[in-house]
């Protein structure tokens, strides 16, 4: 089967390391005075109201980000990513990435985090797409949900099943990583998967299926 390969990189706790870039924003947020108590309140009523659906239900709840203004957002994204999320990209991760790249492999990141965040750390590896998640505006503000790219779980598999028919990509002859046991379906798709920094679930099947387990 012919195509070109591609190197697909999750990035929280793949190559952002040791946490996510959402868990390092919104406090900052906080301390910057965007997010307020009323803010924060909305998304806790609504983790409660959804139900404890586990990391997707998280994931997914934007309410504290209602009302608020998307280029400001988008702004203070790139002043906490130079001053805070920068310094997290793992050295390794960028070695692999550079690497790829002179193989000439189209290199993308696939992430849950907002796409402001996600357009950040894509300029500064050099990345040629990312796939994040995408918040909805109405009337020039954040309503609070996403829309569209939700790149979580099965549908980063999904997604990269659409990308390889929309670009040509060989799956067989391509590279995934990623952490989290809820990427097992994303590095199921792929010739050359790899478990970066795992945990237990991850680990357990990437022991069981031969794939090579690397920590960044």
């Amino acid at each position: 089967m012919s195509g070109q390969a591609a190197a697909i990189f999750d990035v929280d706790r793949t190559l952002v390391v040791p946490s996510s870039m959402e868990k390092v924003f919104v406090p900052f947020l906080i301390r910057r005075g965007y997010l307020r108590a009323p803010d924060l309140a909305r998304y806790v009523l609504l983790y409660l109201t959804r139900g404890l659906g586990g990391d997707s239900s998280a994931a997914q709840n934007k309410a504290h980000l209602q009302g608020k203004d998307p280029d400001e957002l988008a702004r203070l994204a790139a002043e906490c990513f130079q001053t805070k999320i920068r310094p997290r990209i793992s050295s390794e991760g960028r070695r692999r990435m550079d690497d790829h790249r002179r193989k000439g492999h189209l290199v993308v990141l696939l992430t849950g985090s907002l796409e402001p965040l996600a357009a950040q750390i894509q300029r500064e590896l050099g990345a040629d797409m990312a796939l994040a998640a995408r918040l909805e505006v109405k009337d020039g503000a954040l309503s609070g949900e996403l829309e569209g790219l939700r790149p979580y779980g099965p549908e980063k598999a999904r997604l990269v099943r659409e990308l390889a028919r929309t670009h040509g990509i060989n799956l067989a002859e391509s590279y995934a990583y990623g952490d989290h046991h809820s990427d097992y379906q994303l590095l199921d798709a792929v010739g050359h998967p790899h478990a970066v920094n795992p945990d237990f679930q991850l680990r357990r099947r990437a022991a069981q299926r031969g794939w090579p387990i690397l920590h960044f």
